[in-house]
């Protein structure tokens, strides 16, 4: 994909994108060579360029073919030293942890570990202990963050992101996030509920969902092709269109909207042709996720042209002409793996990126 910085650096005059988002989207792509006992590292990344700016990643290692190496806490690109890394640890579930500088709480509160998942999900690769929780032990869970939250309690909490992918049917779904409203209200949080998921479909569970209070739905959307051998069951089965209708029943419910896409799985051509139907339905900016593979067998998912680095840069520019004039825009701390950084079309973004 990348060479050199320099490669990164003709590729930002040629497309008019910053070098240092072309070189962050290739180390998302590429993964990085290193050899340290786990198979994905989370972590903060300053790049050389930008030593001011703290980035959060989560990256597969033990990725022979790729152009960056870690060599103790430095990141090389061609021999060069491009960003060092520090906070780091192995990528296993866990529980919850902090985003926006404490005041978003992603919660992985139903064993994200044991959901079968999809073919390129790293969650079944590993071996984590992230027990499912009943309301006892949500309330238990959040006392704890009470204690150790810094803003010295959760009333300051804007958002509880709930992240998994175990809820079998909506229901299930619809009780557990009931429970969560429940061990919020215990503890002083008004702040809206955000559920990443593909079984809250029914315009009357997205009825349900909106009651239980302020509510924002990310479906998992992931791709438009190969569906049924990608990804598991609950997702295969929504079409293209089914997705679309889900959320435009829940913007009519009340309730935000966005989804997950992977870049890489599909043809660009395909991308952009069933993305067009998503504008009008999606009310904040979708997380468009860069495909990372976590063994050399996922790398058979990839897309013709998707070892490119230019791929992913024609997708970003297509995805700005898409959603551009909604005047929705990425925030990159929402997402680990963008294809934006610092800047969206001709625009700097600002905010916090952990």
């Amino acid at each position: 994909m990348l060479g050199t910085r320099g490669d990164a650096e003709r590729l930002a005059t040629r497309w008019g994108i910053d070098a240092d988002d072309i070189m962050l989207i290739a180390l998302n792509a590429c993964g990085l060579d290193a050899d340290i006992g786990v198979s994905r590292l989370r972590f903060r990344l300053r790049l050389n360029s930008r030593p001011d700016d703290q980035l959060y990643m989560i990256l597969s290692l033990g990725r022979r073919r790729s152009p960056f190496k870690l060599v103790d806490t430095k990141v090389l690109l061609g021999g060069e030293q491009v960003a060092v890394i520090d906070v780091a640890e192995a990528d296993d579930a866990v529980l919850g942890y902090w985003r926006n500088e404490g005041r978003v709480l992603t919660l992985n509160s139903n064993a994200r570990s044991a959901c079968t998942g999809c073919v390129f999900c790293p969650n079944t690769l590993e071996e984590a202990n992230d027990p499912r929780l009943a309301l006892d032990d949500v309330n238990a869970y959040f006392s704890t963050l009470v204690d150790d939250h810094t803003g010295g309690g959760l009333s300051s909490v804007e958002k509880v992101t709930v992240c998994t992918g175990c809820f079998r049917f909506e229901q299930l779904a619809l009780t557990h996030l009931r429970q969560v409203r429940e061990a919020m209200t215990t503890h002083h949080c008004g702040g809206e509920i955000h559920f990443l998921s593909s079984v809250l479909t029914s315009p009357e569970g997205l009825a349900e969902a909106a009651a239980i209070g302020p509510f924002h739905l990310t479906l998992t959307a992931e791709a438009f092709t190969k569906r049924d051998l990608i990804l598991k069951e609950s997702k295969a089965a929504l079409t293209p269109t089914e997705m679309v209708r889900v959320l435009g029943d829940a913007v009519a419910a009340g309730i935000r909207t966005d989804f997950t896409y992977i870049i890489g799985l599909d043809p660009l051509d395909v991308a952009a042709r069933h993305l067009t139907d998503f504008v009008e339905v999606t009310t904040t900016f979708p997380r468009f996720q860069v495909y990372q593979s976590h063994t050399p067998m996922m790398d058979v998912f990839l897309a013709d042209g998707a070892r490119d680095i230019e791929f992913y840069l024609a997708a970003r520019r297509s995805i700005e002409e898409l959603f551009g004039p909604t005047g929705l825009r990425p925030q990159s701390w929402e997402n680990y793996r963008p294809l934006w950084y610092f800047s969206f079309a001709d625009e700097p973004l600002a905010g916090t990126r952990i």
